[in-house]
C-alpha cells in the first residue's frame, strides 16, 4: 500500500470518529480496520498517526484505534509537535546505516586494505570498531573483496645463520643420498617424546558450547605433571613400531640407548624389512650421536643416517615430530590422567591402531621437506 492510499483510508476512518460519541469500532467496516491492522511497515503506521493527530485525536484514542506500542504513538506525536506549523506534519524514519554492499565502496575497501598492510596482526573486529561499521561487513571486505583470509600464527623454531646454513647444507648431502646410497631402500625414521598425565587444549580450537561462562569446565594442570619418555619408530611403508617406554629415572646414555637399539629397534626393524635393505634415521641427540652408540650402528645397521647427514634443528623434517607426535598427544591428552600406566595405555593403543597408509603419506613428504628446506636456505618449514 503506498502512503497516499494509507493517509486517504485513514482520513477516510477518522472521519468516521469526528463529533460521533458512539464507539468507533462499531462505526467502521471489518474491510476499513483489517486494512489498518495489517500495516506493519513503519512508514504506514506513522502516517497513520500523523492522520489522527491532524484529525485532533488524543493518543490514547489513537493507541486505541491502531493497536499500536504507546511509544511508537508519542514518538510521533513529539515528532508532529516539533514540526514547522506552516509544514505538513511527516513522521521521519529512523536513521539506519547505509546496506553493507554500499559501503563497500572502492575508497572504504582501500582505506580496510592500508590498516591490514600497516598492522596484519589486528582483529577484524578491532577494525570494523575502528571504521564504525558491523564487523561482518569488514568479513566480507576481507574475504570478497580483498581475497585474503585469516590465519593462525605459526610457530617455528629460532635458528641462527649458522644453524639455517647447517640445515641446508646437510638437507643437501642426504638428498643426494636418497638419490645414490639409499635409493629403493626401505626408511625407518625414529624419535622420542615425553608425554605427562595433564590434558592439553588447544586455545583456538578447543570450545564449549553453553549459555552461561560458568558452566565452561575448567582444564586443571598439576605443577609439575609426571611424565613417561617414549620412544617411537615407523617405516615410509606405513608400519608403527609398538611404543618404548623408558624406565624413570633413568639416565639416557650411550649404554641405555644402545640397549634398546639391540633388544627393541633392530629386531622390529629386521622383522618389518623380512630381508629387504634398508636404511635408519636418528636425530642428533647426545646419546645418538655418541662416538659407542655410531660404532654400533655402524656394525649392527650399515645404512643409517647418523649426526654427519641429518640436518639438526630439523622437526619439520622428521615424520614423527610433523604428524605421528601430534595425533598422539591430541588422542591421548583429550583428558587428563591419573596415573603413568594410563598414559602408557593410551598412547599405546593409540600408535598400535594408527592407520599405515595415513602414515606412509606422512612419510613421502619426508623428501618434498628436504627440497623445500634447500630451497628456503635452512629456514625453518610448516
Amino acid at each position: 500500500m503506498s502512503m497516499f492510499g494509507s493517509t486517504y483510508r485513514c482520513e477516510q476512518l477518522f472521519s468516521l470518529m469526528k463529533g460521533n460519541k458512539s464507539p468507533i469500532r462499531s462505526r467502521i467496516t471489518d474491510v476499513h480496520l483489517g486494512v489498518v491492522m495489517k500495516s506493519n511497515r513503519e512508514f504506514e503506521n506513522r502516517a497513520a498517526i500523523i492522520v489522527a493527530l491532524r484529525a485532533g485525536r488524543s493518543p490514547k484514542e489513537i493507541v486505541d484505534f491502531l493497536k499500536l506500542p504507546k511509544t511508537t504513538i508519542y514518538r510521533a506525536k513529539k515528532q508532529f509537535d516539533e514540526a514547522d506549523s506552516n509544514k505538513e506534519g511527516i513522521a521521519t524514519r529512523k536513521k539506519h546505516s547505509r546496506r553493507s554492499d554500499r559501503v563497500r565502496g572502492e575508497e572504504f575497501v582501500k582505506n580496510v586494505k592500508e590498516k591490514i598492510d600497516g598492522n596484519p596482526g589486528k582483529s577484524m573486529r578491532a577494525i570494523a570498531k575502528e571504521m564504525d561499521v558491523g564487523s561482518m561487513t569488514i568479513v566480507r571486505t576481507i574475504h570478497e573483496d580483498l581475497g585474503l583470509k585469516s590465519y593462525a600464527l605459526r610457530k617455528g623454531q629460532l635458528l641462527t645463520e649458522n644453524m639455517k646454513n647447517n640445515r641446508k647444507e646437510k638437507a643437501a648431502a642426504l638428498l643426494n643420498n636418497l638419490k645414490h646410497d639409499s635409493f629403493g631402500m626401505l626408511r625407518f625414521f625414529s624419535d622420542e617424546k615425553n608425554f605427562d598425565v595433564d590434558q592439553k587444549v588447544n586455545p583456538r580450537n578447543d570450545r564449549w558450547i553453553c549459555k552461561d561462562p560458568s558452566e565452561i569446565p575448567v582444564v586443571m594442570h598439576t605443577k609439575f605433571p609426571a611424565s613417561v619418555m617414549v620412544l617411537g619408530v615407523i617405516s615410509s611403508e606405513g608400519d608403527v613400531m609398538p611404543p618404548h617406554f623408558f624406565e624413570k629415572g633413568l639416565r639416557m646414555n650411550a649404554d641405555t640407548y644402545i640397549n634398546v637399539l639391540e633388544t627393541v629397534v633392530k629386531p622390529w626393524m629386521d622383522m618389518v624389512a623380512a630381508g629387504r635393505k634398508y636404511v635408519f634415521q636418528q636425530d642428533s641427540a647426545p646419546a645418538h650421536k655418541a662416538k659407542k652408540t655410531q660404532s654400533w650402528l655402524t656394525l649392527n645397521i650399515p645404512s643409517h643416517w647418523g649426526p654427519d647427514i641429518w640436518p639438526p634443528n630439523s622437526p619439520d623434517c622428521n615424520p614423527l615430530d610433523y604428524y605421528v607426535w601430534g595425533v598422539v598427544e591430541r588422542d591421548v591428552n583429550k583428558a587428563p590422567h591419573t596415573t603413568i600406566q594410563s598414559v602408557k595405555k593410551a598412547v599405546h593403543t593409540v600408535m598400535t591402531q594408527m592407520d599405515k597408509v595415513i602414515v606412509a603419506k606422512a612419510c613421502a613428504s619426508f623428501r618434498t621437506r628436504l627440497e623445500t628446506v634447500v630451497a628456503n636456505n635452512g629456514n625453518f618449514i610448516e
